[in-house]
């Protein structure tokens, strides 16, 4: 097994949450632009982005990683949250989204959930709030992770 580096975080929402406070500025939310000028490495492909409205309606997927893209089945940028298929991590990722927004705080949440195909999958997500600087939170960056449940 390969030794690991001391002080290296290795859970993916972990790592995203240490950026976001990184640029939170004395309790203040960050804006997208300023995490999204951090150096996020390999979250990218886990990473999907909200954009909120001020009338309440659905938010829109402003961006979306690749790898949490495939597992949802299509890209979905641009497209509301009502787009997301059931079963999907993305599914399980989102769904705290109301509770980010209202209480104006990163959430993470772990469970498991079974998946179209039957398969029980484990994961990890992390839903944080953007502001740019008005107290509207106006968009929410996530990211989630997960692998097959092993018999």
């Amino acid at each position: 097994m390969p030794e690991q580096k001391t002080g290296i975080e290795r859970r993916m929402v972990q790592r995203l949450l240490t950026h976001w406070r990184s640029v939170q500025d004395e309790g203040s939310i960050p804006s997208l632009k300023s995490i999204l000028e951090l150096d996020l490495g390999d979250i990218v492909p886990n990473l999907y982005v909200l954009k909120m409205k001020q009338d309440g309606s659905d938010p829109v997927f402003e961006r979306i990683g690749r790898i949490i893209a495939g597992e949802a089945g299509s890209s979905l940028a641009g497209q509301p949250v009502s787009a997301v298929t059931e079963k999907t991590l993305l599914s399980q990722a989102i769904r705290y989204r109301d509770k980010v927004q209202a209480k104006t705080v990163p959430i993470t949440l772990g469970g498991e959930f079974t998946d179209a195909n039957g398969d029980v999958i484990l994961y990890r997500s992390v839903i944080l709030p953007l502001s740019e600087g008005d107290g509207f939170i106006n968009a929410l960056i996530g990211a989630a992770n997960c692998k097959k449940k092993e018999d």
